[in-house]
C-alpha cells in the first residue's frame, strides 16, 4: 500500500478496457480529488494496439495498428513502461520488469486489465504460424505475404470472426494467392444459417477455400496437419483459432477460473482483495451478470467503464453498482467492400436482422473508428460517454461456483 497521503490508482494493461478505465477515472476527478489521487498505467509497450485492425495489417491494407499512448491517455496519467511480474496483493505492490531493472509500484486501488493472447493448442503453432492476436504476429504475416511469390499458399486456422476477416482480407489483397480457411467446426457456427450462408457466399466470391470440420493438429514449416492426418501445404500459416489469458493472476495467488481469468464479484472486485478490480478479457464475472459474456472489445470497454465507475465510488465513499451490460450487434468485415452486421439480443443471441454488403462495410468501419478506438480516447475529455446496452435479466449467483 502507498505510504504517501495520495491515493494511487494503478491500471495494468493499456488495451481497450485499461485505456477506457484509466481515462474515465482521471477525467472524472474534481480539482480537489485530483490533488490527492494519482492514476498510472503499467504497459510493456509505448502504444495502444487496435486489435480490431490486425487482420488489415497482416494483409497489407495498413502498415500499423499502433497508436502512441500519449495520444490515447489523459495527459495527467503516469505511464510506467514495463511488464508486471507479480501482484503482491497483501502488500498492495506490483513487481515490474522495466528497462532499468525490476521496480516496485505501490497501489491503493488496482485495475486488472491484462487482456488476452493466442491459445496455441497444437504443436508447431508458436514456431511456424503467425499469431493474429498480437501486433508482432500481424507484422510478421504482412512481411511474409509481401515478400512471397504471387501464387503463395495461405492457410488461416480458425473459423471464428477473426479467421473469416483475415481470410477475406488476404484473398482480396492477394488475388493470385491460394487462401484456405480451416475450421474445426462450422464457420461462424454461432450465427443463423442465413447469415452463415451469406458469409460463405462472399468468401467463395473472393476465392477462399473453406474447409469445415477440419481442425489443425500440428503446424509445420510448410504445411498444416489436419486432424485426419491430411497435410495441407502452406507457405504462410496464420493462427486465429482461439484465445487465452496471461497467467499473472494465477502466479500472484489470486482466485482464478480454470483458464486463468481473475474471478470477480458482481461489482468486478477480486473475491479476496476488494481493492483489486478486473476488466476486459482476463476477468470472469459470476454467471448472474456475466454468463452471456465473451472475449472481445465490445465487452472489454464496458467492463473497463464499469470498473472505473466503481473505483470512483470507492474514492468518494459511495455505493458500488453491479455489472449490467449486454450485446447489440456483431460486426465482421469480409474484405474492404463487404461486411455482415448481425444484430443480437442483450444475451448475445442472434436476431433475425442483419446488414450485409457495402452498407455493412460502412457500419463496420464506423464501429472500428468511432466506437472501438474512439470510445477509450473520448473518455479523456468526456468521461462516461460510452453508452452501451444493458444486460439480460439477472440470474441468482453463487460465488462458490
Amino acid at each position: 500500500m502507498s505510504t504517501r497521503s495520495e491515493h494511487r490508482v494503478v491500471v495494468i494493461g493499456a488495451g481497450y478496457a485499461g485505456i477506457l478505465a484509466a481515462n474515465r477515472v482521471q477525467a472524472s476527478l474534481t480539482a480537489a480529488e485530483g490533488r490527492r489521487v494519482r492514476v498510472a498505467v503499467v504497459n510493456p509497450r509505448t502504444d495502444f494496439i487496435e486489435r480490431v485492425r490486425l487482420h488489415e495489417v497482416a494483409a497489407g491494407v495498413r502498415m500499423s495498428a499502433a497508436i502512441p499512448l500519449d495520444d490515447m491517455l489523459h495527459d495527467r496519467i503516469e505511464i510506467v513502461l514495463g511488464t508486471v511480474l507479480r501482484i503482491d496483493a497483501p502488500a498492495r505492490v506490483l513487481s515490474v520488469a522495466t528497462s532499468s531493472g525490476i521496480t516496485s509500484e505501490p497501489y491503493d486501488t488496482l485495475v486488472y486489465a491484462v487482456g488476452s493472447t493466442a491459445a496455441l493448442g497444437v504443436p508447431g503453432a508458436d514456431e511456424f504460424a503467425h499469431l493474429l492476436s498480437n501486433a508482432d504476429g500481424a507484422e510478421t504475416a504482412r512481411l511474409a505475404l509481401a515478400t512471397g511469390p504471387d501464387s503463395q499458399r495461405i492457410v488461416v486456422v480458425g473459423g471464428g470472426a477473426t479467421g473469416v476477416e483475415a481470410a477475406a482480407e488476404f484473398a482480396e489483397q492477394h488475388p493470385t494467392a491460394s487462401v484456405t480457411l480451416v475450421s474445426r467446426g462450422a464457420v461462424l457456427a454461432h450465427l443463423p444459417a442465413a447469415s452463415r450462408k451469406s458469409v460463405l457466399r462472399s468468401l467463395k466470391k473472393l476465392g477462399v477455400n473453406v474447409m469445415e470440420g477440419s481442425g489443425a493438429s500440428r503446424v509445420q514449416a510448410d504445411a498444416v496437419e489436419l486432424l485426419d492426418g491430411t497435410l495441407l501445404p502452406s507457405d504462410v500459416t496464420v493462427w486465429t483459432a482461439s484465445f487465452a489469458v496471461p497467467d499473472l493472476a494465477r502466479r500472484s495467488g489470486l482466485d482464478v477460473d480454470p483458464i486463468g481469468r481473475l474471478l470477480v464479484d458482481e461489482e468486478l472486485r477480486s473475491l479476496a482483495y476488494p481493492e483489486i478490480f478486473g476488466a476486459g478479457d482476463a476477468v470472469h464475472p459470476p454467471s448472474s451478470v456475466g454468463s452471456h459474456l465473451r472475449m472481445g472489445c465490445a465487452i472489454a470497454m464496458p467492463l473497463g467503464g464499469h470498473a472505473a465507475d466503481n473505483v470512483l465510488a470507492v474514492l468518494r465513499g459511495g455505493g458500488l453498482t453491479k455489472l449490467d451490460v449486454g450485446f447489440s450487434a456483431q460486426c465482421i468485415s469480409i474484405g474492404r467492400k463487404r461486411a455482415i452486421i448481425q444484430l443480437l439480443t442483450k444475451a448475445d443471441r442472434p436476431r433475425a436482422i442483419r446488414i450485409t454488403g457495402r452498407a455493412g462495410a460502412m457500419v463496420k468501419e464506423f464501429v472500428c473508428a468511432y466506437l472501438a478506438t474512439g470510445s477509450p480516447r473520448r473518455e479523456r475529455t468526456r468521461p462516461g460517454s460510452l453508452m452501451l446496452a444493458s444486460g439480460p435479466k439477472r440470474m441468482p449467483v453463487d460465488l462458490r461456483n
